[in-house]
């Protein structure tokens, strides 16, 4: 469902559709558009088969990070396993892309950051300070760019429907913006320690929007703290709570 969003909001950039004020298919698009930018490549395959690429993508992206984090080949077996990254393949979600930002150079990092901040808005934090110039200059020609090509787009998006937030989806449910200063403590943990994986873990905490997808670079920084077999411990339990909640929810 969701990849239906990303592959028509990338059809969208051909044909000079608006990406905003209207639904994609079943949903807004709610991305920068250089998201969709990027995605254009898939436009000229089948829908399906953009999918599992995307999917295999996605895959192999979760191994990069993991392999950045020195993870090891039982806590990214876990990864791939994960709730999280088996609703992004089943979703043909674009998080775990997005993470992946991580393996770019630093100074691509707010546009990482900026494509899905429930996600990686915490990389704003970690461009280190010889790269700042450069990033702020890379970023700022990017979104004027894009404001030529696809018009006043932060607008557009602040003034989208939020129908999302009202979704049982939404992790943040009936909490934001309760959640906020678990964010505030990551980031400057991370800032102070040098230390990305808090800056990521720390990220979907300032969205009012978050769903498991979002929690994909949360528990890959976790894992790297725990030990194999706590690792699994925790994999378990997480997916003992999602069976009971399919069990349990009308």
């Amino acid at each position: 469902d969701d990849w239906s969003v990303f592959y028509g909001a990338a059809q969208h950039v051909l044909t000079g559709e608006s990406l905003y004020n209207e639904p994609i298919t079943f949903a807004y698009f709610s991305n920068a558009p250089w998201v969709a930018v990027v995605l254009v490549p898939f436009t000229i395959i089948p829908y399906r088969l953009g999918w599992a690429i995307l999917n295999v993508l996605s895959m192999i992206a979760l191994v990069l990070v993991a392999r950045r984090w020195h993870l090891g080949m039982f806590k990214t077996v876990l990864g791939l396993l994960s709730p999280p990254m088996v609703y992004i393949l089943l979703h043909g979600q674009i998080d775990i892309l997005v993470l992946a930002g991580l393996c770019l150079p630093s100074f691509l990092w707010p546009l990482a950051a900026l494509a899905k901040p429930q996600v990686a808005i915490g990389l704003l934090f970690g461009v280190p300070r010889r790269a700042w110039l450069i990033a702020a200059g890379v970023t700022l020609a990017v979104i004027g760019v894009s404001v030529l090509v696809f018009g006043n787009w932060p607008l557009e998006l602040i003034h989208q429907p939020k129908i999302m937030l009202g979704g049982r989806q939404n992790l943040w449910l009936g909490l934001w913006p309760f959640q906020i200063p678990a964010f505030v403590a990551l980031i400057l943990l991370g800032i102070s320690r040098k230390d990305e994986r808090l800056l990521v873990a720390g990220s979907p905490c300032l969205s009012p929007y978050a769903t498991i997808t979002s929690t994909i670079g949360v528990w890959l920084a976790l894992s790297t703290a725990l030990k194999n077999w706590q690792a699994i411990a925790v994999w378990a339990s997480w997916w003992a709570a999602i069976g009971y909640l399919m069990i349990t929810m009308p």
